[in-house]
């Protein structure tokens, strides 16, 4: 594999999109003022938007390749969020230094394993908030790694069993003495809202199909789980602790009851794990750098030859001393919910969309590459509105008609995830994957009696008998919600029967394991809706079985999911976008300042509820999303 980060080709012209059917309306939109109201807001965000255009500029002059120094050590710094796809390349800047994605950090240790500068690598773990299926990604990255010879060590001033899982794949593990380390096992909780919307005035009407499905619906619909929901998440949490003691017992040689025990003697601190054998040292870390200089060769008064994750990503394969790839294969990214058209970001919830057109470019864009031997799509989605999620699975339809399309699932791959996956020549998951949720469901709110605790006088106004039968302003009749749910169940139907014809099964055999189940990704497997556990190595690899290739046949990833700076995001417009580049970035400013404020872990706690709203808003009735992943805490 070469550089997955290599330039990306200039983009062709593309074909039309086939004319999309008008949505239905919602509640109509907010006039816009013709003048602000605001001055002060206008002139701090030109403020703002210069100083993005300006940190742009900056980056667009960094392009060049990072020195390494004989003996140096490659430093991972792995902490917070590892995203899988990073669009916008100026603002995060602002906020922070550029992300280093999942597949930077895979490739940043395949080629130090091939690069004779590097003698080794240094996992320093701080708090992370990834799910499972990203750490076995890692996790194997770092194993792969270790077949080259050179040395993995781990330091961390602080685990919980997240860290831990991913330390496991170090020769050495250094943590220390009476700092954290957190193995009492797996726990999660979730709220449900419907309690609090009734003290509101709220009343929630909940539609879904099947009995699984699931647990955000019910989370917002209902004051607490069905028992088929509650053997789900119970089932799932149970499945990933097996895989993390399975883990551990393996790479730390213990059997499975030993660590079982130690689970529940619930260890709190690092000097018990080094007496149970769980880590292999005390130290501090100028002792931690005293190892490092005697593994690399360094004298006892030399610093230590770090290089960063972020500078050895701009360090091609071929410098690294892999052999460059004569075959290319196009990398395409689906991360987070699913819409038809753009996608965007709630600046109220901080909950980002991504929408149908970005990926269907992509995708017709790798089809008539005649370079492209096959598609990566790599999926990291709890799922979207049918609508987009429809139109995403039938362009993966027509593609794999002309190349091979091989999935490849991160943490999350379910409901609308799933659908955009399941027409692919093969998916991949890891054993930690969440995916499946083959189900529907959807939330109409009642307002009435939140109006008339306000003391609201809304007086509707329609012409047609049911017309305002789900805008909010009163409950449904028996009769209409009975025709919502019949609808609701024909689209489930529907998800079925696309499911069973993408994996080449009858309709019968696949609805027992729809029902709005997810699975892990090893329990797919069995079920039949995956066809391979991996990473993006084992996507690939099946990549080259498809597309006829030698097993041994280098090949190169490019990323064919489009960048863009923080001002070409802004400034681009499309004809029927009235959208002003100042409201985008007020917008994304926003939604910045709200994610990274004391607000953001509570406006996290309620699921995908911004991008939900806005997209009942729309008009999108049904959200075929999967249930909340549970939180292994």
């Amino acid at each position: 594999m070469s550089d997955p980060v290599s330039p990306e080709p200039t983009p062709a012209p593309q074909p039309p999109f086939p004319s999309q059917p008008p949505r239905p309306v919602g509640l109509p939109p907010t006039p816009r003022p013709k003048k602000s109201s605001t001055p002060l807001l206008f002139i701090g965000c030109g403020a703002f938007l210069l100083l993005a255009i300006g940190g742009t500029a900056l980056l667009a002059g960094a392009g060049a390749s990072a020195s390494v120094d004989d003996g140096a050590v490659l430093k991972l710094t792995l902490g917070g969020d590892i995203p899988e796809y990073v669009q916008s390349e100026g603002l995060d800047a602002l906020f922070g230094p550029k992300p280093i994605t999942v597949n930077q950090h895979v490739f940043n240790l395949k080629k130090a394993a091939a690069d004779k500068r590097i003698k080794g690598v240094l996992v320093e773990l701080s708090p992370l908030m990834v799910g499972p299926a990203k750490i076995e990604e890692l996790r194997d990255a770092l194993l792969a790694f270790k077949k080259s010879g050179k040395f993995v060590i781990a330091w961390s001033e602080f685990m919980t069993e997240r860290e831990y899982s991913l330390a496991i794949a170090a020769d050495r593990i250094v943590m220390p003495k009476d700092s954290r380390f957190e193995f009492n096992g797996f726990a999660t909780d979730l709220a449900h809202y419907p309690g609090l919307l009734e003290k509101l005035g709220v009343e929630v009407q909940y539609f879904r199909y099947g009995k699984y499905k699931s647990g955000s619906g019910e989370q917002l619909g209902r004051k607490a789980f069905t028992e088929p929901v509650k053997e789900m998440i119970s089932g799932n949490l149970e499945r990933g602790f097996a895989h993390f003691v399975d883990a551990v017992a393996l790479h730390r040689k213990l059997e499975a009851a030993q660590v079982k025990a130690l689970v529940d003697e619930a260890g709190e601190k690092s000097d018990w794990a080094l007496e149970k054998k769980l880590i292999d040292q005390l130290a501090y870390w100028d002792e931690v750098e005293d190892d490092l200089r005697t593994r690399t060769g360094a004298k006892a008064d030399e610093k230590v030859k770090f290089i960063s994750a972020a500078k050895y990503r701009s360090v091609t394969g071929k410098a690294a001393g892999l052999t460059e790839g004569k075959h290319t294969f196009a990398l395409i990214y689906s991360v987070g919910l699913i819409v038809a058209g753009k996608g965007g970001v709630d600046p109220f919830s901080g909950g980002a969309s991504q929408g149908s057109d970005a990926i269907i470019k992509s995708l017709r864009k790798a089809v008539d590459d005649d370079d492209v031997k096959a598609i990566i799509f790599r999926v990291d989605s709890p799922g979207g509105a049918g609508l987009g999620c429809d139109y995403v699975r039938r362009e993966v339809e027509k593609a794999r008609a002309k190349k091979p399309v091989i999935v490849s699932m991160s943490d999350v791959a379910a409901s609308g995830g799933y659908w955009v996956s399941m027409d692919a020549t093969a998916i991949v998951a890891q054993p930690s994957t969440y995916t499946g949720s083959i189900g529907i469901f959807a939330v109409v709110p009642n307002l009435g009696p939140l109006y008339e605790k306000l003391d609201l006088n809304n007086e509707t106004f329609k012409v047609g008998a049911h017309a305002d039968a789900v805008i909010g302003a009163r409950k449904m009749s028996d009769d209409e919600a009975k025709a919502f749910d019949d609808n609701l169940l024909g689209s489930y139907k529907r998800f079925v029967e696309l499911a069973a014809k993408g994996r080449g099964k009858r309709y019968e055999e696949l609805e027992p394991v729809a029902q709005g189940r997810t699975w892990l990704g090893d329990e797919a497997l069995e079920k039949g809706l995956v066809d391979r556990l991996g990473g993006m190595e084992t996507a690939i690899a099946l990549g080259k079985e498809k597309a006829k290739l030698a097993a041994d046949e280098p090949v190169k990833l490019e990323l064919f999911t489009p960048k863009k700076t923080f001002l070409q995001a802004l400034l681009e417009r499309d004809e029927e976008d009235d959208e002003s580049p100042l409201a985008r970035a007020t917008a994304a400013l926003v939604q910045k300042a709200l994610s990274a404020s004391v607000a953001g872990p509570l406006l996290k706690k309620v699921p995908h509820l911004g991008v939900f709203t806005s997209q009942v808003m729309a008009g999108e009735r049904v959200f075929p999303m999967m249930e909340v992943a549970v939180d292994p805490r």
